[in-house]
């Protein structure tokens, strides 16, 4: 198979987009391309800010190594992170001060939109196809998760530029109210003990109560072991708590949703949490659920556990890029707010958490970007997504959907077989992502048939 698939790329440019490395994500970042030009002119490729302004547009830099993986022998996430890591061995400076100079504020991530990043993808294909003549080459687009979407609506939006698509965990629907995610989290816990998530759910429920009632502060700013004191009638603050914590619970299932997170301690694991949640020697499940703060702040070498949604605030409002170590969660905020919703709230009767309502994250759109980011332009911006791209009525050919049972990402995804030429490879037991990662000895049978047939599909595909 590895050498059919080298023959095969041979013939490929492959763009392969992935949400950990894509350049579009710092589209707040506008380059002066006179200032950079002499600054390794090879490595950078000229985008437009506004592909759909009649008025004459500035231009932004995009790293040409990591939003292209030329002739790839194994379209791996790895491999793009290793480009990654080679390219932030620029010298000290070099690019430092361009950084400095801009910044994440509302105004400038109005050019941050998938609309934009379609118009990048067609732009640089173009444009490298006529530079190197390729024109007459076949083009197929590959990504995971978000970067899986983009893969998917560059195939149904340009057709005439990509002969297929590949697509890995890619949320095809936007929801505005995502409670299907946790709902996925619970379903896992409860194959792995039935007891499991009947133990969370009774312990969110206690802490959602106690948080109702000022005489139990004290005993949850010591039990929890909370930074800062927790604020009186502070629905912002509650829910955030609530947020941590459901937070936790995904890392310590992290392995059957999210297996591509490396490093995290070997306490951390799904074993550890439904022993001690389902132990009833430890006490209530309110004092289990303890234990594994505990447990979890320990193994993390960590004092104390955030509580002051104030903090968060403030932190997603920095517009600030005067360092080299950008977080993304605003720019990743700013397009739920304005494009997808997938807010992960507990607005369902159906998983073990609760605390965090739709209105928690709707607050924290206008909180963060401006009073204008209402819930209806927040809505309204999901719907227009819908009817842009078709949601779950897709309008295409020569795509591929893959997605894990264990992913909750899958419940937005295509899971079942539209037509021959747009069929779902549906991975039992298998997480985000899980079919872009390198392959292992431990990949169960699912896994490595799925990667075959998809494989098989698009070598089919690609010899008509």
């Amino acid at each position: 198979m590895a050498r059919a698939l080298r023959w095969l790329l041979l013939s490929l440019f492959l763009l392969l987009f992935c949400s950990c490395a894509q350049s579009f994500l710092k589209r707040g970042t506008r380059g002066d391309p006179s200032s950079t030009a002499n600054h390794h002119r090879s490595r950078w490729f000229k985008q437009r800010l506004d592909h759909f302004s009649k008025k004459r547009s500035r231009f932004w830099l995009q790293w040409k190594d990591i939003f292209l993986a030329y002739l790839l022998t194994n379209c791996s996430l790895h491999e793009v992170k290793e480009i990654e890591r080679n390219l932030q061995s620029i010298p000290e400076g070099y690019g430092k001060a361009n950084l400095m100079s801009r910044d994440l504020s509302t105004a400038s991530l109005r050019y941050l939109s998938s609309r934009q990043a379609l118009a990048d993808i067609a732009n640089f294909r173009t444009e490298i196809a006529r530079k190197r003549g390729l024109t007459k080459n076949k083009w197929v687009t590959f990504g995971g998760s978000y970067g899986g979407s983009l893969a998917v609506w560059s195939r149904i939006k340009h057709p005439n530029l990509f002969a297929a698509a590949v697509s890995s965990s890619a949320p095809i629907q936007a929801k505005l109210n995502f409670y299907e995610y946790n709902e996925v989290i619970g379903k896992i816990l409860s194959a792995h003990n039935s007891e499991c998530p009947k133990a969370v759910k009774e312990a969110f429920a206690i802490l959602v109560h106690m948080l109702k009632r000022r005489k139990y502060y004290s005993k949850l700013e010591t039990e929890f072991m909370l930074c800062e004191p927790i604020k009186i009638n502070s629905p912002k603050d509650t829910a955030f708590l609530m947020i941590n914590m459901i937070r936790l619970i995904d890392l310590f299932v992290r392995e059957q949703i999210n297996k591509f997170i490396k490093g995290e301690p070997e306490e951390i694991n799904i074993d550890n949490l439904c022993d001690n949640m389902t132990d009833a020697s430890l006490g209530s499940p309110y004092d289990r659920f303890t234990k594994i703060i505990h447990l979890f702040l320990k193994s993390k070498h960590v004092d104390c556990l955030s509580a002051s949604y104030s903090d968060e605030l403030e932190e997603l409002s920095n517009s600030s890029l005067g360092y080299l170590r950008i977080k993304y969660e605003r720019q990743w905020l700013y397009q739920c707010c304005t494009e997808f919703g997938f807010f992960m709230t507990t607005d369902s009767k159906n998983q073990p958490f609760s605390g965090t309502p739709l209105r928690y994250f709707l607050q924290l759109c206008s909180d963060v970007f401006g009073p204008e980011f209402s819930r209806d332009l927040v809505a309204r911006g999901v719907k227009t997504s819908n009817r842009y791209y078709g949601g779950f009525n897709v309008n295409g050919s020569k795509i591929i959907f893959s997605n894990g049972s264990n992913d909750p990402w899958h419940r937005l995804g295509i899971t079942k077989d539209i037509s021959k030429d747009l069929p779902a490879v549906f991975i039992k037991g298998e997480g985000h992502c899980a079919d872009v990662l390198e392959q292992n000895d431990t990949d169960s049978a699912e896994l490595i048939q799925a990667r075959e047939k998809i494989f098989q599909i698009l070598q089919k595909w690609l010899k008509q």
